[in-house]
């Protein structure tokens, strides 16, 4: 393969900086907004006549009140003055400029008009305070979770627009401004209450924030589930959570992310607590604890496995042929649990030299669920289609959406029902985004045209998980994905689809393909794949021994059992060192020292304002 031919090579166009246009034309807008806010008192100025020149207004005034319903209706709790706050000052001098060029306000009125003036000054403050020092927590006893505020910030906001503009309304018409100190009085008094509601929070939340430890204590967890990447991959902690009660031992869930929470709450009836910040994990860590578990290789995973009486186990939230499968990474906690001898190998073929004591076998508990081959399957009536995504990076870009429409169109004229199952990230991806598109109107129409029931859309993305599709399949064809390995479990055929290397550079690199009906990226082997697949599956029984060798040796009867067996052993039994658990902790120390020596700047960065934009840094994903 030459450089050119690399896989890198192939997928950088894609990601070559681009001029972030979108982000201009909100800037463009902003700029706009404030033009025509500035404008009013620009014409007042020269002698235009008010009524004339307060129409301008109407542009800003329209689109910030119409932002702040939608805010209110979507409850947003959060809100930005970052390029709005000097629209709203401009708008806030209105009354005060109409009032003016009119000459009828009294003592009384310009009173009035100046509290308009000052209703934008004090919007400043009330949005600093109104987010507060939330202490987030769920399912533990004696620690209630942080109250919302009683009037939200964008409220405040929504009324301070809607009376100023109220406010120069009434002044065009005639009304006199001493009959408006109301206005202003009910926006400031408003924005007053919600300052104070705003602090008394803090104090609450500062009051709960001190009695956190003694409640964990109180609590006795045995172990920890640690989750450190923001909302939107709420599978990952879902995928093990039910294996993890089985364990039978009390546990809590620590997030590093306050977007995580309401997702991961509804998950378990567990403890659930929200530490942004690292020295905040000592409020929840206790020495009693015996073990942490992992489901992703997050960079704040290192602010938790400095603590060194606990063993820390890694149970990543799939297993593939990834690059993510073999992050060297992974070498950083106590144990691998892996589901089967191949993870291994995988680590070890790949130049990562990981301990072999570090690895335990314990199958993947979730496909207990994933139905056998059997009669009902043969001959092949159904085919699931499950791509992978697009990736962080250009060396895990395995997702085959590019030839999607043209896999579609052929089991179609295989007279085929298919079930789709993309993966949701590639929503986030133009042109994946595309593929899925004409994929679904390729599926719509053969519907109507041939009433083949295809699964597809929310049925198939949404009413079933993967391995509901995976009952509802005979066959399947993915690319380099988690889903596969579970797919296995089935004992079904399946296809590959390669788009970074030959056919038989891909069977080298990813052993999974060397039991699969392998397609290549310009489709001249998807006759034969799926006459294999379809028809003949004349790789039965060396699926078979891959099974064996992906997913463990474990009898179908009491499957999960592998794990949960494994995970008690380790909570219960595999306790470290008497050195290890008598090092003393930050909470000992006074605080504020990292005794693993973590950087100081990497803890700095870990705060709550990198709640929104974060993703999973080791790149892995479900399918």
């Amino acid at each position: 393969m030459t450089q050119n031919d690399s896989p890198g090579s192939e997928a950088a166009p894609g990601r070559r900086m681009s001029i972030p246009w979108q982000r201009m034309a909100g800037l463009r807008r902003r700029l706009t907004q404030t033009v025509f806010a500035l404008a009013p008192l620009v014409l007042l100025a020269i002698g235009v006549h008010p009524a004339i020149a307060a129409i301008p207004a109407v542009y800003p005034f329209f689109i910030l009140i119409r932002r702040g319903y939608r805010r209110l209706r979507k409850r947003v709790t959060r809100t930005a003055l970052s390029g709005e706050h000097g629209i709203r000052l401009a708008l806030g001098l209105l009354p005060l400029g109409i009032a003016w060029s009119m000459g009828t306000a009294g003592p009384v009125g310009w009173v009035a008009l100046s509290l308009f003036a000052l209703v934008p000054l004090a919007e400043p403050v009330v949005t600093r305070v109104a987010p507060g020092r939330k202490l987030r927590v769920a399912n533990l006893p004696g620690i209630t979770d942080t109250r919302g505020p009683r009037i939200p910030v964008n409220v405040v906001l929504l009324l301070d627009l809607t009376l100023t503009a109220l406010a120069s309304i009434l002044l065009l018409l005639h009304v006199p401004a001493g009959a408006l100190i109301l206005l202003p009085l009910i926006a400031l008094g408003v924005a007053g209450y919600s300052a104070l509601d705003s602090f008394r929070r803090i104090r609450e939340s500062v009051n709960s924030d001190n009695d956190l430890y003694g409640a964990v204590e109180a609590y006795d967890p045995k172990f920890v589930l640690y989750y450190g990447v923001p909302s939107g991959s709420s599978y990952q902690v879902s995928m093990w959570i039910d294996y993890l009660e089985r364990i039978g031992e009390k546990f809590i869930v620590v997030l590093r992310r306050t977007s995580a929470f309401r997702e991961i709450s509804r998950l378990t009836d567990a403890p659930v607590v929200v530490r942004t910040n690292i020295w905040q994990l000592d409020d929840v860590i206790t020495p009693t604890m015996t073990a942490a578990f992992y489901v992703n290789n997050s960079a704040p995973n290192v602010h938790l496995v400095r603590y060194p009486h606990l063993t820390h186990v890694q149970l990543l939230h799939g297993d593939s042929d990834k690059a993510s499968s073999f992050n060297p990474v992974t070498a950083l906690y106590d144990r691998v649990f892996v589901a089967g001898q191949a993870a291994i190998d995988r680590y070890e073929n790949n130049g990562v030299h990981i301990p072999e004591e570090k690895f335990t076998i314990v199958g993947r508990p979730q496909v207990e669920t994933v139905e056998q081959q059997g009669p009902e399957n043969l001959p092949v009536r159904t085919v699931l289609y499950a791509p992978t995504w697009e990736g962080h990076y250009a060396d895990t870009n395995y997702g085959s959406l590019p030839v999607g429409p043209a896999l579609i169109r052929e089991l179609i004229a295989r007279e085929q029902t298919v079930v789709f199952r993309p993966h949701p990230f590639s929503y986030r991806n133009p042109t994946a985004s595309a593929n899925i598109r004409e994929i679904k109107r390729l599926l719509r129409e053969d519907a109507e045209a041939s009433g083949r029931e295809h699964l597809f859309g929310a049925p198939a993305e949404k009413h079933l998980d993967a391995f509901g599709c995976f009952n509802a399949a005979d066959a399947m064809i993915s690319d380099v994905s988690s889903v596969v390995p579970d797919f296995l479990y089935s004992g079904k055929p399946y296809g590959l689809v390669t788009m970074t290397s030959t056919v038989e550079e891909f069977e080298t690199a990813f052993p999974l393909a060397r039991s699969a009906y392998v397609i290549d990226r310009e489709l001249t082997t998807l006759q034969s794949a799926l006459d294999e697949l379809l028809l003949h599956d004349s790789k039965a029984e060396q699926r078979k021994a891959t099974r064996k060798y992906y997913l463990g040796p474990f009898p179908p009867e009491n499957y999960a059992e592998a794990f949960v067996g494994a995970a008690r052993h380790v909570v219960l039994e595999e306790r470290k060192s008497l050195a290890a658990q008598n090092a003393p902790s930050e909470r000992e120390e006074g605080g504020g020292a990292d005794p693993s020596g973590t950087p100081g700047d990497l803890a700095a960065t870990d705060t709550a304002s990198q709640d929104e934009g974060d993703e999973d840094t080791d790149g892995g994903e479900e399918n």
